[in-house]
């Protein structure tokens, strides 16, 4: 057949046209694959995986935060005795016939309110009769003071003390109403109005950490409170060993406060060391001691299984009246309550403890009754403080420094002994035991006692030096 050449021009462009066409839409479907296959390689395949690795990455800080410890804090200050005599009393009254008292806390509102918990020994009980108010035994102290304690800004207040009930059962009752009814907020500890109250474990809970606290003092075989004895929590060994395993199943941590020692004596007694000991072995935490109106030492004691209590034997007087020098220099304690929660594992660590030397500091002159860091009194202070009418050039800011390094210097050697942990007390401080036959204690030393015996062991360490050297 013959080619046909005459075939319309048109007829051959429209297929050359169409043949272009097609080419064209192959090519362009080639490129788009071409770049939707770099697109994703270039841009949409990192960019997912990108993501998948953020993600993973998202995973695995999740998972780890949820696996990594969870550790919370609590700071804790606590103070002496606010011991209330006349001449702070009279501070207080002024001549409009109002009462108050905030003055005597000035110094202290930032240490006070930065701490989480803030706690202060009343050793004396409060009255709401200006008439019935005394400075000196038996103690009555007016209820404005316990309002100033909770304008200073004291949120934990132990009561059980030896002063507590020298005016009976009216007295404990008024101090009792006073802060149920007027600072029902305060956590008022060592004494109570009913045997329930006396039987609920006071606890606070601060940033996740719940804190048992409880106090005693010395049992007495008075017979003042007869029939209402839950009034005051006073030392047993089963009772407070009932308490304290009460407060451990309630809380995270428990802080002990102990209403005991010999007045004036920096050194602890053999009562407050049986009982230390008794205290780490129940599983208390921290102790913070009252009642000898005078320093002294703290530290650590530690069990056979690797619990570690926190103990300050005294922190002495916060605020008073008294004339000695010793009585004048008291302690600020500090520490952290730390909680570390791993899992199912949590463990509480007393971290960061101190205690900060203080001085009450009174002027009948001026007026001025209150106390101040040792590090912010001076000599100019010292040189008008009433004290000196008393004890002359012995007051003064290197003495006060002097003493406390003195006190803080000390060794106390634990004990684990446990024949005074049941004694009881008489009116004259003499220990008793449940027949009423009087107990001798033969191992409390004095502090003069403490540094006469390390003079004897460094002056026999000395000649046997010297004996050495000469053989």
């Amino acid at each position: 057949m013959r080619k046909n050449d005459n075939l319309p021009l048109n007829l051959k462009e429209r297929t050359n046209s169409k043949i272009s066409l097609l080419t064209s839409i192959a090519v362009l479907a080639v490129l788009c694959l071409i770049f939707n296959q770099m697109d994703y390689n270039m841009i949409r395949k990192p960019a997912a995986q990108a993501q998948k690795a953020a993600e993973a990455e998202k995973r695995k800080e999740e998972e780890a935060a949820a696996a990594a410890p969870e550790v919370t804090t609590a700071t804790v200050m606590a103070v002496g005795d606010n011991l209330v005599q006349p001449s702070l009393l009279q501070s207080g009254q002024y001549e409009s016939g109002t009462w108050n008292y905030d003055h005597v806390f000035a110094n202290f509102l930032s240490e006070i309110q930065a701490a989480d918990i803030a706690m202060i020994n009343q050793e004396t009980p409060f009255t709401s009769s200006h008439d019935a108010v005394s400075g000196r035994a038996p103690y009555a102290t007016p209820t404005e003071m316990g309002d100033a304690l909770v304008t200073a800004g004291f949120n934990v207040v132990t009561s059980a003390t030896a002063f507590m009930d020298d005016n009976g059962y009216d007295f404990l009752s008024q101090t009792f109403d006073f802060w149920s009814s007027s600072h029902p907020d305060v956590t008022l500890l060592g004494i109570h109005s009913t045997q329930e109250d006396a039987d609920t474990v006071k606890t606070l809970e601060v940033n996740g950490i719940k804190i048992a606290f409880l106090n005693y003092t010395f049992p007495s075989s008075g017979t003042e409170s007869a029939g209402k004895e839950y009034m005051i929590d006073t030392f047993d060994t089963q009772t407070v060993a009932t308490a304290i395993q009460n407060a451990k199943a309630a809380a995270d941590c428990v802080i002990f406060a102990a209403n005991w020692g010999k007045t004036e004596e920096p050194m602890p007694t053999e009562y407050e060391k049986q009982w230390a000991n008794f205290l780490m072995q129940q599983g208390v935490d921290v102790v913070i001691g009252t009642n000898p109106n005078v320093l002294q030492p703290y530290g650590y004691l530690t069990d056979d299984e690797g619990h570690n209590m926190l103990i300050y034997y005294s922190l002495g007087n916060f605020v008073s009246g008294q004339e000695t020098l010793k009585q004048l220099l008291g302690g600020m304690a500090n520490f952290t309550i730390q909680k570390t929660v791993n899992g199912d594992d949590t463990s509480i660590k007393i971290t960061d403890a101190a205690i900060t030397p203080l001085v009450m500091h009174y002027s009948y002159d001026s007026g001025d009754y209150t106390p101040y860091l040792l590090s912010d009194y001076t000599e100019d202070l010292a040189s008008q403080h009433s004290v000196r009418e008393i004890i002359g050039d012995e007051f003064s800011l290197e003495n006060l420094q002097t003493k406390y390094d003195e006190i803080m210097s000390m060794n106390v050697t634990p004990s684990t002994k446990s024949n005074l942990l049941d004694v009881r007390f008489d009116a004259d401080g003499n220990m008793v035991d449940a027949s009423g036959n009087y107990v001798e204690d033969t191992d409390s030393i004095t502090s003069g006692q403490y540094y006469t015996n390390l003079a004897n062991a460094q002056s026999s360490n000395n000649t046997g030096n010297d004996s050495d050297s000469e053989e």
